[in-house]
């Protein structure tokens, strides 16, 4: 019964010791994290955060009108809410308890000098389907940290790279 047929070998890629390192070492990192989604809002009082210590806090509003982003891109749209995370990561920013990361397009946020700067390239989603502007804004992310992070070199700095047959 049903479709009877062998999968195709793909590789090796994600299987074996490696991979259970990686997952060992994110679950190692992880264990005394606590993740709060929802209006930001809700979660950046003392309570859930600085009362418990040293506290990571994600920012990733929605994209600013002035960001030059599409139009009707969520389904609830707030043109503002960018501005008032940016406005509070500003103004807590200096706080050694608190180690803020505030994501936006190049030019969105205005930040101060203190904080640094990051460029990445967005990889995937639907706006990279096209040759449109969504392949130009994967260019124009940014990611800025405030003045207490910690820098590493990467998240699994510990396990060494493998190269794979295309690299």
């Amino acid at each position: 019964m049903g479709i009877n047929r062998q999968l195709p070998h793909l590789g090796d890629a994600g299987r074996g010791e490696l991979i259970a390192a990686y997952f060992q070492e994110l679950s190692a990192r992880l264990r005394s994290v606590r993740v709060c989604c929802g209006s930001w809002d809700r979660v950046i009082g003392e309570s859930p955060t600085t009362k418990l210590g040293t506290t990571g806090v994600f920012l990733d509003p929605p994209y600013a009108a002035e960001s030059d982003r599409a139009d009707h891109l969520y389904s609830q749209e707030d043109l503002s809410v960018a501005h008032a995370v940016r406005e509070w990561a500003i103004a807590n920013g200096d706080n050694p308890l608190l180690r803020i990361a505030l994501c936006g397009y190049d030019g969105e946020h205005a930040m101060p000098e203190s904080w640094e700067c990051v460029a990445w390239k967005a990889r995937g989603g639907y706006g990279s389907q096209s040759d449109g502007r969504g392949r130009v804004n994967a260019f124009r992310e940014r990611i800025w940290f405030s003045p207490h992070c910690l820098k590493q070199p990467t998240l699994f700095a510990s396990i060494p790279v493998q190269k794979t047959e295309n690299e």
